[in-house]
């Protein structure tokens, strides 16, 4: 069965109206593998000689197997606002994990790997490292944006990722549960509301998500609450008074100073950032 499409519109990626923007195919996991993956993307880019791109992103809680022409790399879930500059014409080939994977594919060193990342290949939990990087960079290379070449490189992935594919452990499912949780409930605002909703106390909520994210559970509900004001405002129609409200904040000095710290720009700069048309052509 081909791989399914999913909905463009994602959190997580930051808009900048005045820079070019890659094209970026997004497909959903087959059902028998959704307890691992969470997404399959691809960003195709073709921009003039002189453009660049500066792709600023907040991560999801989890970790990313990214392919190009030039790396191959597995990346841990990342604190701060990630930076990626892309010019010229390339691909990408990426796979987003759920939280229950990260243990999965880096078991007791997973919290090592926050805020940093480390060569496919030293991931002893991919078969056949060398040949799945080999065989997605033959296929991408040759026509990235076609449908057909992203269905024959996630069926690629699936061979590549079998072996950490197996059922989800009540462990697993308790981690899923925990990030589905945040990201699904935008009135959870504080960590002892989801103890209770996920049956612990806080401090098995803490050695949990520490254990399988290298997170604690307080930057779970803060990045949510982050990415839904980045939509909110990059979407434009509100104030953000309103947008702070509505994700729970106390008043409106405290989300500024949330958003300033992590985006490097105020929500009210950012807003007004994307009141207006976007420039440049699409780079695919």
């Amino acid at each position: 069965m081909a791989p399914q499409p999913v909905d463009p519109i994602t959190r997580g990626p930051l808009r900048d109206p005045r820079m070019p923007a890659p094209q970026v195919f997004r497909y959903a996991p087959a059902s028998s593998i959704g307890h691992v993956v969470r997404q399959f993307w691809m960003p195709v880019w073709n921009f003039r000689d002189g453009e660049a791109s500066h792709q600023r992103v907040l991560q999801y809680p989890g970790t990313l197997l990214v392919i190009s022409p030039v790396y191959a790399i597995a990346k841990g879930p990342q604190l701060s606002l990630s930076h990626q500059e892309l010019r010229g014409s390339s691909w990408g080939f990426g796979v987003l994990f759920q939280a229950a994977a990260g243990y999965r594919l880096h078991g007791a060193g997973l919290p090592s790997l926050v805020d940093d990342e480390r060569p496919l290949e030293t991931v002893e939990a991919l078969v056949n490292t060398p040949e799945f990087i080999r065989d997605i960079r033959v296929s991408m290379s040759a026509e990235p944006s076609s449908p057909a070449v992203h269905a024959r490189c996630i069926e690629r992935a699936m061979m590549a990722l079998a072996s950490m594919c197996g059922p989800p452990t009540e462990e697993d499912e308790l981690i899923n549960t925990v990030t589905d949780l945040v990201e699904a409930t935008p009135s959870l605002t504080r960590v002892d509301q989801l103890a209770t909703r996920v049956g612990l106390d806080e401090r098995a909520l803490q050695r949990l998500t520490h254990k399988r994210l290298g997170l604690g559970p307080k930057w779970l509900i803060q990045r949510r609450r982050l990415q839904e004001a980045s939509v909110r405002l990059g979407a434009g129609g509100c104030t953000v008074g309103q947008v702070a409200a509505d994700l729970g904040y106390a008043d409106q000095a405290h989300f500024t100073r949330d958003f300033s710290r992590v985006i490097g720009m105020t929500p009210g700069g950012y807003l007004r950032l994307n009141d207006r048309p976007r420039v440049g052509r699409p780079g695919a």
